[in-house]
């Protein structure tokens, strides 16, 4: 089915989403965005309501088949300039992962990753595989593993940030023995965006798994950086905040 898509009509229905996402932008926004991210891609400056909104609306192709409205997003995430063209691709998987992920899905968005420059792709696309992950463990976590080896910044965040679903309630679905690993490998990098993903998986596991992750912050103190510290402990009671820093102090 794929194969029936030629570049003319990809082009034509790039250049649909383009005029769609530009109607409801904000040029002065877009230039902030891209400046605020350090993102090589370029920015129409459409709000995320908005543009969920926009994607949930419809576009043309929404008519064909699962397969080659697949294909369609993923040529657009491939080859488009646009980094709101990227959001709508991910506005228009996530709910859709929520509810169940086909099993043709992850084939392709692995390599979605390719592409990532910035923490918001990064930590959506982490949104979309955490969902899949889930349903598709044995599939997922292989991958999530050799990211987590990797040199590149964002592979090591998504690597991260894919084990758990966000926030809140229902947000861990994994046990600490399979995330704490990717965690431990991680300790030692110390680039921004990967130590906060330690931290805020951190955090959200010990809603959960409370004992295992204060054991864990007990043994590795030395090892934490203090932005990843910082955000493991700060939904913690302070007498407990206060005990862990005095850990971490000494």
């Amino acid at each position: 089915m794929a194969n029936a898509l030629n570049q003319t009509s990809l082009d034509a229905y790039h250049r649909e989403v383009i005029d769609a996402l530009s109607a409801i932008g904000n040029p002065n926004l877009g230039k902030a965005i891209q400046k605020d991210r350090g993102s090589q891609l370029e920015y129409l400056g459409t709000r995320f309501p908005n543009l969920r909104k926009r994607v949930k609306q419809g576009f043309s192709f929404y008519s064909l088949p699962n397969e080659q409205v697949l294909a369609i997003w993923d040529s657009l995430w491939k080859s488009s300039p646009c980094g709101d063209v990227l959001f709508a691709a991910l506005e228009f998987y996530i709910p859709i992962v929520r509810k169940q992920a086909r099993p043709d899905l992850w084939p392709v968005v692995r390599q979605w990753s390719d592409r990532v420059d910035n923490w918001c792709h990064s930590d959506m696309l982490s949104a979309l595989y955490s969902r899949i992950l889930e349903g598709h463990f044995d599939e997922v976590y292989p991958q999530l593993q050799a990211w987590n080896e990797a040199q590149s910044e964002w592979l090591r965040r998504i690597s991260l940030v894919s084990l758990v679903h966000y926030t809140g309630k229902n947000a861990v679905f994994l046990p600490p023995e399979k995330v704490l690993p990717l965690i431990s490998n991680c300790l030692k990098d110390d680039r921004h965006y990967v130590q906060t993903a330690v931290g805020w998986v951190l955090r959200e596991m010990g809603h959960v798994h409370r004992d295992e992750i204060t054991a864990y912050l007990e043994a590795n103190i030395e090892l934490i950086s203090a932005p990843a510290f910082t955000r493991a402990i700060e939904r913690r009671e302070p007498e407990e905040q206060s005990r862990l820093r005095a850990l971490s102090s000494k």
